[in-house]
């Protein structure tokens, strides 16, 4: 069969394949195979492709980065039409092209027949169906506002498809525990028992215009919304940095290989290199090992990593090399990335001569940060509209972080239309304000001393917000001193109460940071209970 040489990912620890149709395609004349209804730019990759074009002034190879829709790297000609791959579903028969030069116009065809533009109106438009919109319709449904809620992809959830970790925060209100992908499938069931939430999927925002009016095209159909009150939860792009080789094939945004190993099953690479040990760069080094992917080595220009430390701990843990004060000298290759060169910087993050390395790789992820995708609000603010933001869009923080922003606005935006006298509970705006919290400083941790009976031992030697190992506790033996979800967990030592050993706490720990320590059998040899999420390697 095909789709048997083809670069999937067949087993993985927390994911599994759905079915599918196989559908035959055309790439450059050469026919190939693909799942029915997946992005055109995925395909191409299970298929081995990674050049989709060349840019038009040096011919430069090109392949993706963002796979998000953001840009236009992985452009090609479909049917004779120039449409970003990323964006673009594939169906049988299509004959698709790479782009040599700049794409053709169309040809002549039937005179093209205006007609008047149908115009609906709402109470409340969103852009974007990730936490944050998610989050606000649904908090404006409770009000009672009639709300149209649009997404540029195929399913409801943002970046929460492209996470199978599992959330920080607390349990109650923000999911902690939970992985992302099943966060989306929740608030998604939650958004179908409201009838006034109308979803449009597959369904661009164009352009928000000087009277107050929203272009979108739904489906294939162009519509102008006209909004009584717009939020803005587009989300974020992905930060590109600038160094030789930066557009070769193989480079791209951790996002866009999370999109492609995670939400699509496609094993993009080999061996990779990452570029950035904030969170975003360290998870990603996660999904790889779990996709099966070697991770060669990250590196981040400051003295440490910015990304919460239990995930770091979990690459340190299977060996993965972490080059704090270093940096990315040059990608090489002819067509498609072959090798990376980093080097160790000084003070004034100036490459040191002498101390660069270069390693063997296919693909080079960059994670240095993102930016918000926020031009509809300022368009729309410049037009005089009733606008707000929430999410990534108005302020780059955790995902659990957008759900509370997007609750906040919601109530926001209902108070403006009259459905609410209500105040935003202080609450959520302090539980939003914690959940942006960055991580505090590293501290030692003590050994335990007990050597009877079963008791968990907590590794997570970083304040952070989370708490889920409080909550899951059938006898409440863990806690945090301080309260809340900042804090490091204690098991309560001095308790009549004993640890039954169920070991919900090491199951439910985002960071894979508990084990639990059992001197019940032998003393002399305690039996360790330890958190994993991959098939093979170090724990």
């Amino acid at each position: 069969m095909p789709s048997s040489k083809q670069n999937r990912i067949k087993n993985h620890p927390v994911l599994q394949e759905k079915e599918s149709v196989l559908v035959k395609f055309a790439f450059d004349d050469k026919e190939l195979f693909g799942k029915e209804g997946e992005m055109i730019s995925s395909a191409l990759i299970a298929n081995g492709v990674q050049i989709f074009g060349k840019h038009p002034e040096d011919k430069a190879p090109l392949g993706i980065f963002c796979a998000n829709g953001q840009c236009a790297q992985c452009t090609v000609l479909v049917d004779g039409i120039a449409l970003k791959s990323c964006m673009t579903p594939l169906k049988e028969g299509q004959k698709i092209e790479s782009i040599e030069d700049y794409p053709p116009l169309p040809e002549d065809d039937e005179e093209i027949v205006f007609k008047p533009i149908p115009t609906i109106d709402t109470d409340v438009l969103i852009i974007g169906a990730g936490p944050a919109g998610l989050q606000a319709a649904l908090t404006l449904a409770k009000l009672g506002s009639k709300t149209i809620l649009i997404d540029d992809k195929d399913r409801l959830g943002g970046k929460l498809l492209l996470q199978t970790h599992k959330f920080f925060g607390s349990v109650k209100d923000s999911f902690a525990g939970t992985r992302g992908i099943d966060i989306a499938k929740i608030l998604e069931e939650q958004i179908k028992e409201f009838e006034n939430i109308e979803v449009w999927l597959d369904s661009p925002c164009i352009a928000v215009f000087s009277d107050k009016l929203v272009g979108v095209l739904k489906g294939d159909k162009y519509v102008h919304i006209n909004p009584k009150k717009l939020l803005v939860a587009t989300g974020a792009r992905e930060k590109m940095l600038a160094f030789p080789g930066n557009t070769l094939p193989g480079v791209y945004g951790a996002g866009a290989f999370q999109t492609l190993v995670n939400r699509d099953l496609v094993k993009s690479s080999e061996k990779i290199f990452i570029i950035g040990g904030g969170n975003v760069g360290i998870i990603a080094g996660y999904h790889a090992i779990q996709a099966g992917i070697e991770v060669v080595g990250l590196v981040e220009a400051l003295p440490k990593c910015g990304g919460y430390k239990v995930h770091e701990d979990k690459l340190r843990r299977l060996d993965v090399p972490i080059y704090t004060r270093h940096t990315v000298i040059a990608t090489h290759g002819k067509n498609h990335v072959e090798a990376v060169t980093i080097s160790q910087i000084d003070e004034k993050f100036q490459p040191i001569k002498g101390t660069e390395r270069s390693f063997e790789v296919d693909t080079v992820l960059i994670a240095i940060g993102l930016d918000p995708v926020n031009e509809f609000y300022v368009k729309a603010k410049e037009f005089g509209m009733d606008v707000w933001a929430a999410g990534d869009a108005l302020e780059i923080a955790e995902a659990s972080s957008a759900m509370f922003s997007g609750k906040i606005a919601g109530m926001k935006i209902g108070q403006s239309l009259g459905l609410t006298k209500e105040d935003v509970p202080t609450e959520w705006e302090e539980k939003a304000e914690i959940l942006k919290s960055h991580p505090g400083p590293v501290v030692k941790i003590e050994k335990p001393i007990r050597e009877e009976g079963i008791y968990p031992v907590f590794h997570c030697n970083q304040e952070i917000p989370c708490n889920p190992c409080t909550s899951v506790c059938p006898k409440e033996l863990i806690v945090i001193p301080e309260g809340g979800i900042l804090g490091l967990p204690e098991f309560q030592k001095e308790q009549e109460v004993e640890c039954i050993g169920c070991a919900q706490c090491v199951a439910v720990c985002p960071g894979l940071a508990v084990t639990l320590l059992d001197y019940r059998d032998d003393s002399n040899y305690p039996e360790v209970t330890i958190p994993t999420e991959i098939f093979v390697g170090k724990v």
